[in-house]
């Protein structure tokens, strides 16, 4: 027994050693990782010392002083998530340490998992009533529970017992006296706050703030006095004095003021900026972009002055320079959110609606609460007419801020658009209640009342905004139509000129006097006043087309087709991108037997707007007329492929394909789609009727047919169509009556010959 433990004994002796050193080097190991990571933190290299750390820990899981300087280090990168777990697991290693447990449940209460937050409250309370930490947490828990205030007001007044330094605990006290309207508590408090931090900025604004709410203006200004006098060499209280007289439209103090701001801290960014504002709202706006490009001197690399400067050159109308501006900035961080955000308006605003949208989607997706955000993606697909789209994201906009007068005004719009006139009253009138002189939403109203056929109300609104805004057009212009429906042209026209006079560009203005005068049949009068608008115009090919476009339009009506054809030929000359006068001279055309002549004046309008689907259905609709099938199919087609939607198209190739009994199915689908999209139209109906005729559905047909001769009993077509389908019902009495019809109606229509067989076969 002996000679076994003499044999074993030095292999035991060296295993221990062995367990000894290895202690002792992994222990030299950690102390070293962590005086390296310490040394990273003391230096704010914040990732080296993680990495240092976490070799620390892999040695030693248990470490608390590990962990205590990991969460600290992920804190400091604002890294919650990593900070939270690193707390959690000092819980864990170390449950006696409060403080750790206090943090914890401060993170789960941020988190809005109180529960978990108040449980561990509660055990600090238990050891400790007096823990400052656990109590102000405990008074954020009553909050979130939403108890009565006076229980929360108990909470911050022991904190204050128990240390009467508590500037903090004033503050929150204030913020509470606040909402029981206790307000000299909370200037008390306030006071309080800045008497023991009097060096603290925030509490001076924040008691600032509360003079201003309770219009105590000289209380206010003789606080920011005191506040300079105690720090001279510093611009803020001088940047919140001249932000004080600017509100109260002291603009020369305001001007001096910022100026000593900039004085006393000439690198103080804010001072220039606000300084710019400030001019640029007084029209000064070269002095403005001054100060701006002086802000960008001192920090030419600061993305918020550059993209306040962008923002100044947009509300300026110089979109190409903000854009290049803003182009610069996202190409160095292509996700600064405030460039990010100006872009799209600066898309939205030359109408590429679709990258607005795009943008908008993407800081939507970011942040889906942004009542701002919310209501730009909103306000796009408003633009682009797609209100089913543009709904939703309006609403949450409201949701998240009532007080969004724009959102609501912009669904009141939808709604009119979409003949909804009461839910269109009532967001306007939302808007109305916040702002009830709002130029817009007035206008709005009356167009509501307008459409509601309520005249009396409507004028009121109307005359009313002309009193506020005489220089406006619009409301001339909305008391000019009303004037035109009560057939007093005289009037109508008093106010369709005064609106042009206004604003010489308006063409819905200048088209309803020319609209009146046509009426009147002052065809003559009325081509006088496009030549003589012409001459007002000539530097703008736009104006002056569309001019000209009324001009053609007027020796048509007087039958002078020659001198009409010449002044449709000039608008399009002067603006080949203008789609109506391409449109209205080949209608001439057509009526003209030219069929060749107005396929190639809407192949020209095509090789100008390619984006446009009318030229296309309207080219197939001629090559039907030469019975050119395959190419009528082939334009059709082409217009779907710019907009799937266009109802001429789907119904037309749909009768297409109905006339050769083909694609029935597909023809069934498209009737359908135009039938559900415009609702009971006559010739869609038809459409549709015939394509059931033709797939031999004739009792569905027969609906179809009656539906439209309830419509257009005079129609020939629809008559001879309800009489196939009677005739193939068996209804033989019927189907003769319907034929009989159709032909007294017209004799040479398409079909009369085969109704003609028909009725001999009955």
């Amino acid at each position: 027994m002996n000679n076994l433990f003499a044999v074993k004994y030095p292999a035991v002796l060296f295993f221990c050693l062995f367990l000894i050193f290895s202690c002792t080097s992994d222990k030299a190991k950690i102390e070293n990782y962590l005086s390296e990571a310490q040394t990273y933190f003391d230096a704010s290299e914040y990732q080296k010392a993680i990495i240092q750390v976490k070799n620390a820990i892999k040695l030693d899981n248990s470490s608390v002083k590990a962990y205590e300087l990991l969460a600290k280090s992920h804190l400091k990168l604002g890294d919650a998530q990593e900070a939270f777990k690193a707390f959690l697991r000092l819980e864990q290693i170390d449950p006696e340490t409060l403080d750790h447990k206090l943090q914890v449940a401060s993170f789960y209460l941020l988190a809005k998992k109180r529960p978990e937050a108040e449980r561990r409250v509660k055990e600090v309370l238990e050891k400790e009533p007096e823990n400052l930490q656990a109590l102000y947490l405990n008074a954020g828990i009553l909050s979130d529970k939403k108890e009565d205030l006076d229980k929360i007001e108990a909470v911050y007044l022991k904190i204050i017992k128990i240390d009467a330094r508590q500037a903090k605990a004033h503050i929150i006290l204030a913020r509470l006296y606040g909402a029981k309207k206790e307000f000299e508590k909370v200037e008390e408090n306030l006071k309080q706050a800045i008497s023991i931090e009097p060096e603290n900025s925030a509490y001076y604004k924040a008691l600032f703030g509360f003079y201003l709410s309770q219009k105590q203006f000289d209380a206010a200004e003789t606080l920011l006095q005191g506040l300079i006098s105690k720090k001279p060499g510093t611009a803020e209280p001088l940047v919140l004095l001249s932000n004080h007289y600017a509100g109260q439209g002291k603009f020369d103090k305001a001007e001096a003021t910022f100026l000593k701001a900039i004085d006393a801290e000439p690198k103080n960014l804010a001072a220039y900026m606000l300084l710019a504002k400030l001019l640029n709202s007084q029209k000064r706006t070269k002095e403005a972009e001054a100060f701006i490009q002086k802000a960008l001197t001192i920090e030419p690399d600061n993305f918020a002055v550059k993209n306040a400067y962008a923002d100044f050159l947009f509300f300026n109308k110089e979109f190409k320079k903000s854009e290049t501006l803003v182009d610069e900035i996202l190409t160095a961080r292509p996700d600064y959110l405030q460039s990010k955000l100006l872009k799209g308006k600066l898309l939205a605003g030359k109408k590429e609606l679709d990258k607005a949208i795009e943008i908008f989607q993407d800081l939507v997706k970011d942040e889906p609460d942004s009542a701002m955000f919310n209501f730009l993606l909103g306000s796009a697909f408003f633009e682009k007419n797609d209100f089913m789209a543009a709904q939703p994201f309006l609403s949450k906009a409201l949701e998240k801020n009532p007080n969004l007068f724009q959102a609501q005004l912009m669904m009141a719009d939808m709604y009119y658009k979409k003949g909804d006139l009461y839910l269109a009253e009532d967001n306007v009138k939302k808007v109305l209640r916040q702002i009830p002189k709002h130029y817009n939403a007035n206008i709005l109203l009356g167009n509501i009342k307008l459409a509601d056929k309520n005249f009396v109300m409507a004028k009121s609104i109307f005359e009313e905004m002309i009193e506020i805004e005489p220089d406006n057009p619009s409301a001339y212009f909305k008391l000019g139509i009303i004037n035109q429906l009560e057939k007093d042209n005289q009037k109508a026209l008093k106010n369709y000129n005064k609106a042009l006079e206004l604003n010489p560009n308006l063409m819905d203005v200048f088209s309803n006097i020319i609209g009146l005068y046509a009426s009147e049949k002052q065809y003559q009068t009325a081509i006088k006043r496009c030549d003589e608008h012409l001459k007002k115009m000539k530097d703008s090919v736009i104006i002056s087309s569309v001019i000209l476009n009324l001009k053609g339009n007027l020796f048509l009506a007087l039958r002078e087709i020659k001198q009409g054809k010449t002044a449709l030929k000039q608008a399009i000359e002067k603006n080949p991108a203008f789609v109506t006068p391409y449109m209205t001279l080949a209608s001439v055309l057509t009526s003209e037997n030219n069929i060749d002549q107005a396929i190639d004046m809407y192949q020209s309008l095509i090789e100008k707007r390619p984006d446009q689907p009318a030229p296309h259905s309207l080219i197939g609709t001629l090559y039907e007329k030469q019975h050119k099938l395959d190419l009528a199919e082939e334009h059709y087609k082409k217009a779907l492929d710019i907009n799937p939607d266009y109802i001429p198209a789907v119904n037309n190739l749909a009768f297409l394909y109905a006339e050769q009994n083909k694609e029935l199915n597909k023809a069934l689908d498209l009737a359908r789609q135009a039938k559900e999209r415009v609702g009971k139209l006559p010739a869609i109906m038809d459409t549709l009727g015939w394509v059931y005729y033709k797939k031999e559905i004739y009792d569905s047909a027969a609906t179809e047919f009656e539906a439209c001769i309830e419509k257009e009993p005079e129609n020939p077509v629809f008559q001879y169509h309800l009489g196939l389908a009677y005739n193939k019902l068996g209804k033989y009495n019927k189907a003769e009556t319907a034929l009989k019809k159709a032909l007294e109606l017209q004799k040479d229509f398409t079909g009369s010959e085969e109704a003609k067989k028909v009725l001999d076969q009955l």
